[in-house]
């Protein structure tokens, strides 16, 4: 379903159809962006596994897209990387281990970023497979959700409880807004704060020290 489409629909059931609008199209397309995102993330509607990441020699950092929320795997030069974190390296590899060169045998995130551990030898590309948000937002009103078609009119939920959350007299509407965010919430799952969001980032698993390679 176009954007357009799913705007028109917005404002027939906020009976805002009439010009000047009490919500412009552009506060619908913002809406609708956070959306999918929103659906994407709580809902993991959206696995890729072939994402590309170049990994260069002498560099400790692989930056990976933005649209991928939640890494689950690593591959480079023919290997699964361990996904870890800074405290299981410093457990298991002692002081010296940020400085080691080699070719990664694991990696955690850091900032939008994969640190690979040993520092890569040899530059190639990694293959990096995760949990994403669609890659680009709606901008003409022909473009599409970067969702699977049975979720677009659902996206609505989450723009209608935007709208009656705005500090309007001609549209605030405290119990509408919750009554459409549960709705959207019944369909894609709760809201993940930012805490978990950090945790979910890169799918550590926690092993023996000395034993997680």
């Amino acid at each position: 379903m176009q954007l357009d489409e799913l705007i028109r629909r917005g404002r027939l059931v906020t009976h805002d159809s009439v010009v000047p609008y009490f919500a412009a199209d552009d506060d619908w397309r913002d809406w609708l962006n956070e959306a999918q995102d929103e659906a994407a993330i709580r809902g993991r509607l959206i696995e890729d596994e072939a994402i590309e990441v170049d990994v260069v020699a002498g560099e400790p950092l692989a930056e990976y897209p933005a649209y991928i929320w939640a890494v689950q795997r690593v591959f480079f030069a023919g290997r699964r990387l361990q996904l870890v974190d800074r405290e299981m390296l410093d457990a298991a590899e002692g002081e010296q281990w940020e400085s080691a060169t080699g070719q990664p045998i694991a990696c955690y995130e850091v900032s939008g970023k994969l640190r690979l551990y040993p520092i890569p030898d040899s530059s190639g590309t990694a293959r990096v497979a995760g949990f994403c948000v669609p890659r680009h937002p709606m901008a003409a009103g022909s473009d599409e959700p970067g969702l699977p078609a049975r979720t677009h009119l659902k996206l609505l939920n989450f723009a209608l409880s935007q709208y009656y959350s705005r500090q309007d007299a001609d549209s605030f509407d405290p119990n509408k807004a919750a009554q459409y965010a549960a709705a959207f919430e019944a369909d894609f799952g709760p809201l993940v704060d930012e805490k978990a969001m950090r945790r979910k980032r890169i799918n550590v698993r926690r092993f023996v020290a000395g034993a997680w390679f």
